[in-house]
């Protein structure tokens, strides 16, 4: 159902995309003037980014709602197809069978796009810039469609891999296995697994299907950044145990040596959520956020 969510800066819309899906997504109420967009990403998974509860709405997108009342931007964030939560008999909760049969890096910028396409008609939107907000797998997804949209002008990249993410893998074991070998052996195995049925959303690995990790595998963030038009934010937490900080560093020296327009933020002893390891809330995370935020809107357009 399309219109204002009750206590939500937010509006709902439903676009149907290329596949032929209905792709549910949120964008900020109107304001007095046109803004800027901000696509907001969500990491990895199928949690829906808004539930609404008797207590009201909540979202699994940290501080979504907050940049939608900050003020300076056109706000959106879009649901993954067939999101939602399934418990089965027996098992631990997972994905639906529909999401775990539909979702590829493709498919999900499919339907980025169309919420993007979409999003761009309404009045409130100033169309002379696009911000891509995304952290983790969102990060991944940012370089994905800012390669493949050329109004794209500018990205905020948190705690993404800067290479494909099975060089993650390999440089994690390198960093945390007593046996580094041995580890690397196990990585090569579940690899061959994967090649081995490509396509099956039925067989997992690392918690996720096969077919999320062949379509996730090929992408290469720094080769896809340097495609693209855009100015980029990169923020790289020093401790980072999801994806290690090596990976990430190789998007920032791709990035430099071709002299692109890129700002670097390493938080020292920070970990995937940018969060200082031994701290007790994500005040480090807000900073962060704030920072990067900041860093759009001093940004000039040439």
């Amino acid at each position: 159902m399309e219109g204002p969510i009750a206590g939500t800066p937010f509006e709902q819309h439903v676009v149907r995309d290329t596949l032929g899906r209905s792709v549910t997504y949120y964008v900020t109420l109107p304001t007095s003037e046109p803004k800027p967009i901000m696509l907001v990403i969500q990491g990895s998974g199928c949690i829906p980014v808004l539930t609404m509860t008797a207590g009201g709405a909540s979202s699994s997108v940290y501080n979504l709602q907050k940049f939608a009342r900050d003020g300076r931007f056109t706000v959106i964030s879009v649901e993954k197809p067939f999101s939602g939560l399934v418990t089965k008999a027996g098992s631990t909760p997972g994905c639906s069978d529909a999401f775990n049969s539909d979702f590829t890096a493709e498919s999900w910028r499919i339907a980025l796009q169309a919420a993007l396409n979409d999003a761009r008609k309404l009045s409130r939107v100033d169309r002379n810039r696009t911000l891509i907000f995304g952290s983790s797998e969102g990060a991944v997804m940012a370089s994905v469609v800012a390669a493949n949209d050329s109004s794209i002008t500018d990205v905020v990249f948190m705690s993404g891999s800067g290479t494909t993410q099975l060089f993650d893998f390999i440089a994690q074991a390198y960093r945390s296995c007593f046996n580094v070998s041995a580890c690397l052996a196990d990585i090569e195995k579940d690899l061959v697994a994967i090649k081995s049925d490509p396509s099956s959303a039925t067989k997992f690995a690392w918690g996720h299907p096969y077919k999320r990790w062949t379509s996730f595998f090929s992408i290469d963030p720094s080769a896809l950044l340097l495609r693209s038009k855009a100015r980029i934010y990169i923020a790289i937490g020093t401790a980072d145990d999801s994806v290690p900080a090596i990976s990430q560093e190789i998007l920032v020296a791709k990035l430099l040596i071709s002299g692109r327009d890129v700002t670097v933020r390493r938080v020292v002893d920070g970990d995937h959520s940018l969060n200082h390891r031994d701290a007790k809330n994500w005040g480090q995370l807000d900073l962060e956020q704030e920072a990067a935020l900041n860093w759009f809107s001093r940004t000039a357009i040439p």
